[in-house]
């Protein structure tokens, strides 16, 4: 899972920080309570956004999900915060309310973001379908597959200190939110993703 200080060197490249301005300048002007959250924080609350839709599937969060969400963001944050006072958590609180308005956009965002820096996603090409055979072992996947999309699948798809070879249950309505986001993120050509989803029992 990504931390605050991947998250502060991901901003600094220069091709993700015009990704992710544009969005921030929108944000801002729109949640005006926002207006000084930092580019950093912002990015966090990007990161967080399928996390947000995965809790918010069946349209409440529980409290389970607001502690794993808020354990989650305090992860990202930069600088030492605690409970309300971190301007991440105050994100993630926003965004749970207002996920319809932000989470198009935001995934968006993150399409573009990872069609940068991942190399799986980059040499897919316009078909997304990944040209590598790899097979259907998550472990083996996570060890062909590159350090940054590892990272990313665990910042968008798992709790904190989860692995992705581990094996979870969940409902059907969460299982086809993340064939969802895949899907936005551009993931679901990959074999690691592929394997990945094969690693959920849908209850």
């Amino acid at each position: 899972m990504l931390t605050e200080n991947e998250v502060g060197q991901l901003i600094q490249i220069p091709e993700i920080r015009s990704i992710v301005q544009p969005i921030y300048q929108g944000f801002v002007e729109e949640e005006q309570q926002f207006q000084h959250l930092s580019l950093h924080d912002f990015l966090s609350g990007m990161l967080m956004i399928p996390s947000i839709a995965l809790a918010r599937v069946d349209g409440a969060t529980s409290l389970f999900e607001e502690l794993a969400l808020n354990k989650k963001a305090r992860r990202f944050s930069k600088g030492g915060f605690f409970l309300k006072q971190d301007p991440v958590i105050k994100l993630v609180g926003l965004l749970q309310e207002r996920l319809d308005c932000w989470e198009s956009r935001f995934l968006d965002g993150l399409n573009g973001i990872m069609k940068t820096i991942t190399p799986e996603i980059t040499s897919a090409g316009n078909s997304g379908v990944e040209q590598n055979n790899y097979p259907e072992n998550m472990f083996l996947s996570v060890m062909k597959s590159s350090y940054i999309l590892i990272r990313f699948l665990e910042t968008f798809f798992l709790p904190e200190g989860e692995e992705l070879t581990g094996h979870r249950t969940v409902s059907r309505d969460e299982y086809e939110k993340i064939l969802n986001i895949g899907e936005r993120l551009q993931l679901s050509g990959l074999y690691s993703f592929q394997n990945f989803t094969r690693t959920f029992e849908v209850k």
